[in-house]
């Protein structure tokens, strides 16, 4: 073990693989995870010829069961063991839906027509993969790792079957009352973003630039400025973002949305009797100034 060490001592950037492939935003998290007070104890690893100790190999491996301690202390082999790589990781376990129960195959494509890696079931048909909310940041740097991919979790849902699809958990506020928090859309593959991006549609776009999260109304000026603008449906508190296409990996169209939250009808009608009133109140402010 010790010799091992020596030999390949980049602990850091494999710790900074570990946070980004299993969702955390950044080692502060990871570390909280690990149930650290402070990560200061992993940032030493960024120090020439640091080792890890044995109580952090220890939390790592009752922490992510599937990964390969071997891989983390020599840099050898895969970061995953073999016999994990086609599961579904255990945060999901306890989602709801017709997850798919035969183990998805996983197929890496070559094409700029299609994902960098798609899954399929028993009948050979796509799946579509879920990106729950805690995994956006993984999802940034793991679109196109069949590792990553293979462990989330897959559904089949009715009237989609004519492209390849992908669920999104909606992560805050920005896009309310449209698409309200920890509610899910299902987005449809964009092929060429110049011809197909309609304006004012929501899509999700997979970009590092994208801030308030991964859904927007997008306005489609790649063409003509080189730039895709992304608004926010709640644009009081979230402000219009530029997007540069050379940093966007994906783009899916929503096709679908799905809220385990309905509305009361009482609540918008108190909210269109306020609104009345404030214009009311607006008018006999503007009548009164008249009369002055």
């Amino acid at each position: 073990m010790q010799t091992n060490l020596n030999i390949n001592s980049n602990f850091f950037e494999r710790t900074l693989r570990i946070t980004a492939f299993y969702g955390y935003s950044g080692v502060p998290e990871l570390a909280r995870a690990l149930g650290y007070s402070s990560p200061e104890k992993l940032y030493r690893l960024k120090k020439e010829n640091a080792k890890p100790s044995i109580d952090i190999l220890q939390d790592l491996s009752n922490k992510f069961e599937d990964l390969d301690l071997n891989w983390f202390v020599t840099g050898e082999g895969e970061m995953l063991k073999s016999k994990s790589k086609n599961n579904v990781h255990k945060d999901f376990e306890d989602i709801n839906g017709d997850v798919n129960e035969d183990k998805p195959k996983v197929k890496k494509t070559s094409t700029n027509t299609a994902p960098a890696v798609v899954t399929v079931d028993s009948l050979n048909r796509d799946n579509i993969v879920l990106v729950p909310q805690r995994l956006k940041a993984g999802y940034l740097n793991g679109y196109a790792n069949t590792a990553f991919i293979s462990k989330l979790p897959t559904y089949r849902m009715p009237g989609l079957n004519n492209g390849i699809f992908r669920m999104f958990e909606i992560d805050g506020n920005s896009m309310f009352p449209t698409l309200p928090d920890k509610s899910f859309v299902v987005g449809q593959f964009v092929e060429n973003w110049e011809r197909d991006i309609k304006d004012n549609q929501i899509y999700a776009v997979i970009s590092n630039e994208v801030e308030d999260g991964l859904v927007k109304r997008c306005i489609n000026k790649i063409k003509k400025y080189n730039n895709l603008i992304c608004k926010s449906d709640n644009r009081r508190n979230y402000p219009t973002q530029n997007i540069n296409p050379e940093s966007i990996k994906e783009i899916w169209e929503i096709k679908l949305h799905l809220n385990f939250h309905l509305p009361d009808p009482a609540d918008i009608y108190d909210r269109m009797s306020d609104f009345e009133g404030e214009i009311e109140s607006l008018k006999e402010i503007i009548r009164k100034a008249k009369l002055l």
